[in-house]
């Protein structure tokens, strides 16, 4: 089998050749110590949103660059290739963005994606919990209805950016209907009864915080649902197509360098 590479446009190598410089100065020195001491290089995301690259596959309209998928996994390739934990972070973020982005409302994406896509706001994604990591339709946190919105309560596991995050892109249960009873919110840090675990132990990637996300009476205002309720497990698996691309970027890049 034949599988054409898409060659990229002079503006792509161009953004190719602004990430490989920002690698050499800002991003690439600074691993070994940070990585060594397990400090998370939240400026890195902050210096990386103000030059356009948190939101590369979103559209221009509120702050992304309209980049085709192929030149965003490339950026992350380069990324990862000078610090696999920031690769990791572009990945995770652009992922936590999708739902706001393709199922949010317009006054939602107004509001949200240009802090999201401009660096000022970096995201988490939580679906797994301690008893549904691959089995993600098994989740039991739930999202109940009230006169003002919904109460959460729960806890997400394994989660990339836990405790640092500025948003969190949650999948919650609304019903008992199997994976058509799961919906999506949005979820801001600093929400009264949010809480956080302990970083995990990990083998590497010691720069890059993994946590559990706990929900305690967590409530949010209906605004927060993204798309339709009953709709957020569809959400879920049509983010981690792209995530899924995105982690593989990730191990190309670690891989190159």
């Amino acid at each position: 089998m034949t599988v054409e590479r898409v060659m990229p446009t002079a503006e792509a190598r161009d953004l190719l050749e602004l990430v490989r410089e920002l690698i050499a100065k800002e991003v690439a020195p600074r691993a070994p110590a940070d990585e060594s001491a397990g400090r998370f290089p939240r400026e890195v995301f902050t210096t990386l949103g103000r030059a356009g690259l948190l939101g590369l596959p979103y559209p221009e309209e509120h702050g992304g660059a309209a980049q085709p998928y192929e030149v965003y996994l490339q950026v992350i390739e380069e990324l990862a290739a000078g610090w696999l934990a920031v690769g990791l972070g572009l990945s995770v973020h652009t992922l936590s963005c999708f739902p706001v982005a393709a199922y949010g409302t317009g006054a939602q994406r107004a509001a949200l994606l240009p802090e999201m896509l401009g660096g000022e706001w970096l995201g988490a994604y939580c679906l797994s919990e301690p008893q549904s990591g691959s089995d993600a339709a098994a989740l039991v946190t739930r999202a109940v209805p009230d006169a003002d919105g919904y109460v959460v309560d729960g806890v997400k596991a394994w989660i990339t950016h836990g405790g640092v995050a500025d948003f969190y892109t949650l999948m919650a249960r609304t019903s008992d209907d199997g994976g058509r009873g799961i919906s999506c919110f949005h979820v801001p840090a600093g929400t009264e009864g949010l809480s956080y675990g302990l970083p995990e132990r990990k083998m590497g990637m010691r720069s890059s915080p993994t946590a559990q996300v706990r929900f305690d009476s967590v409530r949010l205002a209906s605004d927060a649902l993204l798309g339709a309720e009953g709709e957020g497990f569809r959400i879920a698996m049509a983010a981690l197509d792209g995530g899924r691309l995105g982690i593989a970027a990730c191990a190309v890049g670690v891989a190159q360098a």
